[in-house]
C-alpha cells in the first residue's frame, strides 16, 4: 500500500502557533522587510519630505510628518518618537556617585548603607524609575562645588556625602531612610540638609510631606535652592498621581495645586533655568486634565506651526491613543465625533487609520486636496461610485508630488481589486521598475507585487518576484561589529503563496527551470517543486525538478542522481524518500520572508533543526498574511496569475487538495520506512530510513496537530529486530512519541 496517499490524520492548522512557541525557546530570527507596515525604511528621507509610500499602519507621529509635508510645512523636530532610556544604575553618573560614596564615607558608615537600586517597587508590585539620571548628575556636580569649599576630607564635606548618601537609600528602598541633622551650623549645609530631607521624602513616595518641604524652600530668602522649591513640590504632585500604586481619587485638585506651582515658577525670573521643563510638565498636566482641549490645541500647533517641539508631537500621539481607546490601561475612548470636530489633522488621521470610506471621500470631493485623496483612496472599497474618480486623480499627480508614490500604489490596487488586470498593467507600464528619484525601494517593491498578481506570463512573474531588503528588524552586526549587509534580492510572501496554492506543479517545474531567478531563489522553488513531485508520485516532474535541483545545491547531487537513475517506480520512490528523510529542510512550500539565518543559509539543509526546528512542513503555506500583496490585493489566498488557463487553476486547486489531505510528514515518511523495511528485509537503506524516520519524529515541527501514535514503537522494533549490527540501530537508542 502507498504510504503517500493515505488520508491526513491530522492538519496543522495552528502552524503559526508552534512556530510562535518554537521560536519563544529558540534563537533570535530577524526578519528582512520589503515592505514596512510601522514605520518608513528611511526616516530621516521621511523628514526630508520624500515619503515613499504613506500607510495607514504607521506610527502615528510618521502620519503627522505625512500631513505636514502634504501642506508643504517643515519637517518634525529629531526627537519626536518616544524613546526607552535605561534606568540610571546603569548609567556613567550612578557609577560615579558610588565611588564618592565608598571613598568619602567611613568604613562603618558605608557598611550600613544598602546597595542603590533606581528602581523601585510599588505597593501592587509595579515598578518604576525612581531615582533618574540626571539626580545622580546632579549630585556629582554638587559633591565637586562642596569639596572645592570645604576642602577634601573635611567634616563638612563628608556630613554633605552623608546626607546625600541618605538620601539615594530611598530610591530602591521600602522604607524611609532620612538624612541625620547635620553636625554643623554652616547655613549652606543646613538648607541643603533641608533640601536633602525634601528629596528623600520625594523619593521615599512620600509626595505630600515633599511638596510642603520643596514649597518652604521656595519661601526661604537664604536658601541656594530656593528657586527651584516650586517648580520641584509640582514634580512631587505629579509624581503622585502617576505611580500606578498610587490613584488617589482627588488626581484632579493635585493636578490643578501642580499647575498653580508651575505657575509661580514660570514667573519667577530667577529660576529660569527650569522654564522649559515647567512649560512641559504644564502640557503634560493638560493633557491630563483636559485632554479634548489639550488634544486639539496640539493638532492645531502641529497641523500649521512652522515650528514645533518634540514634546507636543508625543504628547499628541499618546492623546490620539487615549481618545482611540488605545492605552495600555484600556481608558474608556473619547467621543469620536467631538475628537475629529474641527480638527484637520486629527480627522484626516482618523479617516486614513480607520478607513473612513464616506468620510475620507465626502471630504476629497469638497476640498480635491492631495491629503485628502491619500485618506480616501486607502479608504474606498473597489465598488464605491467614486473610486473611478479616485483612480483618474490618482493617476493625475505628478512625480515630484510627495504623495506620487502613495498614490500610484493605491491607483494599481484599486484596479487589481476592481479585476481590471488591463488597466492596472497600463498603469504599472508607466511606473519605474527600479527606485528613482521620489520612488525609493520600498514602492518599486509594491509596483513589483502588483506585477506579479496581474502577470500575463510566467517569465513576466518570476522577473518581479524579487524584492529588495529595506530594513531589517534589528540592525545587525557580526560579533566583531561588521555590518551585515542585504543587498541580494529577496521576496516576500506574496510570491510564495502564489508559488505554493496557485501554480500547478507542471509551471513550478517550469519556474524551476528558468534562470529568471537567482540560484538562490531559484534553489526554494526547485526543493518545492521536488519535494510535491516525490508526495504526488510524479515521477515525470520529480526527474525534471532532481535534475535542477542537482546543479544548485551539490550536497543533494549524489541521492538526486540515484533518483533520477532509479530503474524502477518503486525504486525510484524510495530515493525519494531517503532524500527527503536526510534533508529536513526539503518542504512542499516556497519560502516566503527571508531572516538572518535564511537569507545567508544558500544551500539546503540535511541535519535536523532542535532549537528551531524547520523540519520539513506542516501544511500549504498560501496566505498572503500581512505581508506585500496585502497591500497590494489584501490578505488572505492571492488571486490566481491571469496567465494560467483554466485547465491549469483546476489542477492547481486537485493538487492543493491532495496534498492538504495528506498525513503530516513525519507520519507519511515513517510509514514508508516502515512498508520499505518489510518489504526488502535486508535493504542496508531501509535501515537509514527507519533510524532518521524515529529521529525525524523527534524534531517534527506539527507534532502537537497529531494524536499519539504507534508508529514510533513499530519503526524502532523493526530496526533492532530486523538490522540489530547496523550503525544506525546502534546509534538509535530511542524512539520517541
Amino acid at each position: 500500500m502507498n504510504a503517500w496517499m493515505r488520508r491526513g490524520l491530522a492538519t496543522c492548522a495552528l502552524a503559526a502557533a508552534g512556530s510562535a512557541l518554537a521560536l519563544a525557546c529558540g534563537p533570535d530570527f530577524i526578519s528582512l522587510i520589503t515592505v514596512s507596515h510601522s514605520m518608513p525604511t528611511d526616516t530621516a528621507a521621511y523628514g526630508r519630505g520624500e515619503l515613499g509610500v504613506v500607510k495607514p499602519t504607521y506610527a502615528r507621529r510618521y502620519l503627522v510628518q505625512a500631513y505636514r509635508t502634504l501642506d508643504g510645512l517643515p519637517a518634525l523636530p529629531a526627537g519626536a518618537a518616544p524613546t526607552y532610556i535605561d534606568p540610571a544604575q546603569f548609567s556613567t553618573a550612578f557609577k560615579e556617585w558610588g565611588a564618592i560614596q565608598t571613598r568619602e564615607l567611613s568604613a562603618t558608615a558605608a557598611a550600613a548603607l544598602k546597595p542603590i537600586a533606581s528602581m523601585r517597587i510599588a505597593a501592587d508590585y509595579s515598578s518604576f524609575d525612581n531615582c533618574l539620571e540626571p539626580a545622580f548628575v546632579a549630585a556629582n556636580a554638587a559633591f565637586k562645588e562642596r569639596a572645592a569649599r570645604y576642602g577634601a576630607g573635611s567634616p563638612q564635606l563628608a556630613d554633605w556625602v552623608a546626607g546625600q548618601a541618605a538620601v539615594f537609600q530611598n530610591c530602591g528602598g521600602t522604607a524611609l531612610v532620612l538624612p541625620a541633622r547635620p553636625t554643623s551650623d554652616d547655613p549652606q549645609l543646613r538648607a541643603d540638609r533641608d533640601y536633602q530631607t525634601a528629596a528623600a521624602y520625594f523619593y521615599a513616595t512620600q509626595y505630600d510631606e515633599a511638596a510642603g518641604r520643596f514649597r518652604a524652600i521656595a519661601g526661604n530668602t537664604t536658601s541656594p535652592w530656593r528657586t527651584s522649591g516650586r517648580y520641584l513640590a509640582a514634580r512631587a504632585l505629579i509624581r503622585s498621581v502617576t505611580v500606578p500604586a498610587m490613584r488617589p481619587k482627588d488626581w484632579v485638585q493635585r493636578l490643578a495645586a501642580a499647575e498653580r506651582d508651575l505657575q509661580a515658577a514660570l514667573a519667577d525670573r530667577d529660576a529660569t533655568a527650569f522654564h522649559t521643563s515647567a512649560r512641559g510638565l504644564l502640557g503634560f498636566i493638560a493633557a491630563r486634565a483636559r485632554p479634548l482641549d489639550r488634544l486639539h490645541e496640539l493638532s492645531r500647533r502641529l497641523a500649521t506651526a512652522p515650528a514645533v517641539e518634540a514634546q507636543e508631537v508625543v504628547d499628541y500621539t499618546w492623546l490620539m491613543d487615549v481618545a482611540l481607546g488605545q492605552t495600555p490601561s484600556g481608558a474608556p475612548p473619547l467621543d469620536l465625533a467631538e475628537v475629529t470636530r474641527g480638527d484637520e489633522l486629527t480627522t484626516w488621521i482618523v479617516d486614513t487609520q480607520q478607513r473612513r470610506a464616506d468620510q475620507a471621500i465626502a471630504r476629497w470631493g469638497q476640498s480635491r486636496s492631495t491629503m485628502a485623496l491619500i485618506a480616501a483612496l486607502w479608504s474606498a472599497p473597489p465598488s464605491h461610485a467614486e473610486v473611478p474618480a479616485l483612480i483618474a486623480a490618482a493617476g493625475s499627480l505628478p512625480r515630484t508630488s510627495p504623495a506620487f508614490a502613495t498614490a500610484s500604489v493605491l491607483r494599481v490596487r484599486l484596479l487589481i481589486q476592481r479585476n481590471d488586470v488591463a488597466a492596472a498593467r497600463e498603469a504599472l507600464a508607466s511606473l519605474p521598475a527600479q527606485p528613482a528619484p521620489g520612488i525609493g525601494a520600498e514602492a518599486v517593491n509594491l509596483f513589483r507585487a502588483a506585477r506579479v498578481a496581474t502577470a500575463a506570463s510566467l517569465d513576466e512573474l518570476l522577473a518581479n518576484a524579487p524584492r529588495d531588503v529595506v530594513l531589517s528588524v534589528a540592525q545587525l552586526s557580526t560579533p566583531g561589529g561588521t555590518r551585515w549587509k542585504f543587498d541580494r534580492p529577496a521576496w516576500d510572501d506574496d510570491v510564495a503563496a502564489v508559488f505554493n496554492g496557485r501554480l500547478p506543479l507542471d509551471q513550478l517545474v517550469i519556474a524551476a527551470e528558468s534562470t529568471r531567478l537567482p540560484p538562490r531563489l531559484r534553489t526554494r522553488v526547485a526543493q518545492s517543486a521536488f519535494t510535491r513531485a516525490v508526495v504526488l508520485n510524479r515521477d515525470d516532474a520529480g526527474r525534471r525538478a532532481a535534475a535542477v535541483l542537482r546543479a544548485l545545491a551539490p550536497a543533494l547531487r549524489d541521492d538526486l542522481t540515484r533518483y533520477t537513475a532509479a530503474p524502477t517506480d518503486d525504486a525510484r520512490r524510495r530515493a525519494g524518500v531517503l532524500t527527503l528523510l536526510r534533508t529536513p529542510s526539503l518542504s512542499i512550500n516556497v519560502a516566503g520572508v527571508d531572516d538572518n539565518d535564511s537569507y545567508t543559509r544558500a544551500d539546503v539543509r540535511r541535519t535536523f533543526g532542535h532549537a528551531y526546528p524547520r523540519n520539513w512542513w506542516c501544511d500549504v503555506n498560501d496566505d498572503v498574511g500581512t505581508g506585500a500583496a496585502s497591500l497590494v490585493t489584501g490578505s488572505g489566498r492571492p488571486p490566481s496569475p491571469p496567465f494560467l488557463s483554466d485547465a491549469e487553476r483546476q489542477a492547481a486547486e486537485q493538487e492543493r487538495a491532495a496534498l492538504k489531505t495528506l498525513e503530516m510528514p513525519r507520519t507519511l515518511l515513517m510509514a514508508e520506512a516502515i512498508e520499505w523495511a518489510r518489504a526488502r528485509r535486508t535493504d542496508p537503506d531501509a535501515a537509514e530510513a527507519l533510524a532518521l524516520a524515529i529521529e525525524g519524529w523527534r524534531w517534527a515541527p506539527c507534532s502537537y496537530a497529531e494524536p499519539k501514535s504507534d508508529l514510533p514503537r513499530r519503526a524502532f522494533a523493526l530496526l533492532h529486530r530486523q538490522f540489530p549490527e547496523s550503525e544506525w540501530a546502534k546509534k538509535t537508542r530511542y524512539w520517541y512519541e
